[in-house]
């Protein structure tokens, strides 16, 4: 199969519609696509990224390791269920950890997945190139209160809006090879390069 056709099979499936709901929200819910997500494409090199980013976490015992991987792994197949992510976290009981930081390392995961993933959807697809966008929105943790590291990679990261870069290869961003969305606090995403439509 050609990546085009690939690129263009539906992949939505009807809502869940019950009997009990008023016609007006039986039609709107018919109408509404739901997106079906396919647990094939939490491959092993996406398992081994996401194994390998949890060891990375700064703060957090060997010991949990394994749990965090398993609960991050459950996350990103259950479409990112960040609350029993964090509430699963809160009661591991490790030293330090806080609802907000729980938040923001299973977002940070997900993320680093949903890249991996991505990128792996589109060389299937024979998508070889795509576009870095910055979003607009500060590659920050707080805006508010910048660190200097934190500026430096926001301008890095606008600075790179627009630029083609080789989806296997990643972009030259800020000193090191790297792909939208995969750095800390990064909200930047891309948009792919369809051969013969887009140079």
């Amino acid at each position: 199969m050609s990546w085009l056709r690939r690129l263009l099979q539906p992949s939505t499936k009807p809502t869940e519609v019950k009997k009990d709901y008023s016609p007006s929200v039986r039609y709107a819910m018919e109408a509404m696509p739901t997106i079906k997500f396919d647990p094939s494409v939490v491959t092993k090199s996406v398992k081994a990224d996401l194994r390998r980013n949890v060891e990375l976490l700064a703060g957090v015992e060997k010991k949990h390791v394994k749990q965090i991987y398993e609960l991050a792994l459950r996350s990103i197949v259950g479409r990112r269920d960040f609350h029993s992510f964090c509430t699963e976290m809160m009661d591991m009981h490790i030293e330090g950890m806080t609802r907000s930081k729980a938040a923001e390392i299973g977002r940070s995961l997900a993320n680093k997945a949903g890249a991996v993933i991505e990128r792996e959807r589109r060389t299937s697809l024979g998508i070889t190139h795509a576009k870095w966008l910055y979003a607009n929105a500060p590659c920050m943790r707080d805006p508010n209160h910048p660190s200097a590291a934190e500026v430096q990679r926001d301008a890095a990261h606008c600075a790179a809006n627009g630029k083609r870069y080789e989806i296997s290869k990643g972009l030259f961003v800020d000193g090191k090879w790297t792909w939208p969305g995969v750095d800390e606090d990064c909200k930047c995403v891309s948009r792919s390069i369809i051969p013969g439509l887009e140079k």
